[in-house]
């Protein structure tokens, strides 16, 4: 603050540097106009001597990019959306970006609240996983004309005008199901979050899908959705083997068939969708699904950057694979003849 107790303004440095107005605006956004060197170090002294600080904001009503991006995720405290940031921040800030990271806690209402703050700061661009299946949720982005990534959740029917990085949800399920079908099991169970996120339940699509590709008949299928006391259906449904779809339902689970003296593999063996931190102490090791977070947080971070230096690039959809961790946790049954 000033001594006049407001904020100081660009009038003040250019007072205090003797020159004009325009002159300190010139030095601020670092225009292609020469400005004698001694007069630019006059103005940032200045500058420095009263306490100014350009106004970003101010800046992005006249055209200017801010320089500031944002990251809304649905969960914050999930893994797999924090791995996907660390990427998207450690890109920006090499192009000079700072990110403001928001977590929704999926709530579609305070998704609605942060995206309408953000386009109030005038954000150069975000990359939005949504709390909603509803595309409503871009709307305010849309109409402002700042561009914008859908990372992971992807809408029922996406717009055309839309980008979007994700995974191959099916793909996980199915290349889980066909681990546990490899290795000689057909009494395979499902378990997994009862979402109402479109891709997610495709999980439960790609195990169907090996199921089928493995001639096992539609009665065997056990797919189990819900709360955690759901668990308990795996063990009266006599399965040797289950996918775990989503990490914090296997965590749960796991905890369940500790509880219940159940051993794997020994008892029964397990294939768990994602990498938690959590499953790096368990023992025997779970085999787990490899979700590509760090190629989707490249991914989302670099799309976001080319949309913003050229808005009218084509939609850009990337869709990514999974792999396969193999652990201790699959147990392998004698093939019948």
């Amino acid at each position: 603050m000033s001594r006049t107790g407001r904020a100081p303004t660009i009038k003040d440095v250019a007072v205090k540097a003797g020159t004009s107005i325009a002159t300190v605006s010139y030095v601020f956004s670092n225009a292609k106009r020469y400005i004698r060197p001694e007069l630019r170090e006059r103005v940032l002294a200045a500058a420095a001597e009263t306490g100014y600080v350009k106004n970003a904001a101010a800046s992005s009503i006249k055209g200017k990019r801010r320089g500031a991006l944002a990251v809304v995720v649905a969960q914050f405290s999930n893994t797999f959306f924090a791995r996907m940031c660390v990427e998207i921040v450690s890109i920006a800030r090499r192009e000079g970006y700072v990110v403001m990271l928001c977590n929704s806690d999926e709530d579609p209402q305070q998704e609605s609240t942060i995206l309408e703050r953000l386009v109030a700061q005038r954000i150069d661009g975000c990359i939005l996983s949504p709390a909603t299946s509803s595309e409503g949720s871009t709307e305010s982005l849309h109409r402002h004309g700042i561009p914008y990534v859908i990372l992971e959740r992807a809408f029922p029917v996406p717009a055309a005008h839309q980008n979007f990085v994700g995974h191959d949800n099916a793909q996980s399920g199915y290349v889980a199901t066909k681990h546990l079908l490899e290795a000689g099991h057909r009494r395979i169970a499902y378990l997994g979050w009862d979402s109402p996120i479109p891709n997610v339940c495709e999980r439960v699509d790609g195990y169907r899908s090996a199921l089928r590709e493995y001639g096992v008949p539609a009665n065997l299928e056990c797919v189990v959705t819900g709360d955690l006391s759901e668990a308990a259906k795996l063990v009266d449904a006599s399965v040797t083997a289950v996918v775990l779809g989503h990490h914090d339902i296997a965590k749960g689970a796991l905890q369940y068939l500790q509880d219940q003296g159940i051993r794997w593999p020994d008892d029964l063996s397990l294939v768990m969708i994602g990498t938690p931190e959590w499953a790096a102490v368990l023992r025997p090791r779970l085999t787990c699904i490899q979700r590509p977070e760090h190629q989707m947080g490249v991914a989302a971070a670099a799309l976001l950057l080319e949309n913003i230096k050229n808005p009218k690039i084509q939609p850009n959809q990337q869709i990514f694979t999974s792999s396969v961790i193999e652990g201790d946790s699959v147990l392998r049954r004698p093939r019948r003849r």
